[in-house]
């Protein structure tokens, strides 16, 4: 899909933005899901769900043959409403359990919200602006900061 690649460029955003918009309609939405990894495998617990993590519904099914099936769990999902390229508080939770990411919203492709999502109850923030159209977003820590999302 030629759209995709090619709306962003600076020339045809200045062009026609409501032919942009227009177009990022066609285009699907992407969703943020959550597939869970299990890292210790018993064989005797072929055809079971081996995912126990209570905040998910992800499963990871050991299969006869060795193999293990992954069903992921969508945590952020609808018509006009995508989240992309999430960042977490990296500096204190690179590699650990976190709560809080944070997104571009989409409409239909075009930018023009930022999203904090609680990857645990799937609780979401949005900030907007009338005409505004942000970056991706970039967390940067209070010094002082107490808590995950301090920042």
């Amino acid at each position: 899909f030629e759209f995709i690649y090619n709306y962003l460029y600076l020339a045809n955003l200045r062009a026609n933005w409501d032919e942009v918009k227009r177009q990022a309609e066609k285009a699907p939405q992407p969703e943020a899901r959550r597939y869970v990894l299990p890292l210790n495998i018993n064989k005797a617990d072929t055809g079971k769900n081996l995912v126990t993590l209570p905040y998910t519904t992800a499963t990871a099914t050991l299969r006869s043959d060795e193999t293990i099936w992954l069903e992921p769990e969508v945590i952020f999902s609808g018509p006009r409403h995508a989240f992309e390229f999430p960042q977490i508080n990296y500096k204190k939770y690179s590699g650990k359990p976190y709560t809080y990411t944070y997104g571009l919203g989409l409409n239909h492709f075009v930018p023009d919200r930022l999203c904090k999502l609680n990857v645990k109850t799937k609780e979401t923030w949005v900030w907007q602006e009338p005409d505004s159209y942000p970056s991706e977003p970039i967390f940067v820590s209070h010094p002082d900061a107490l808590e995950e999302d301090d920042g």
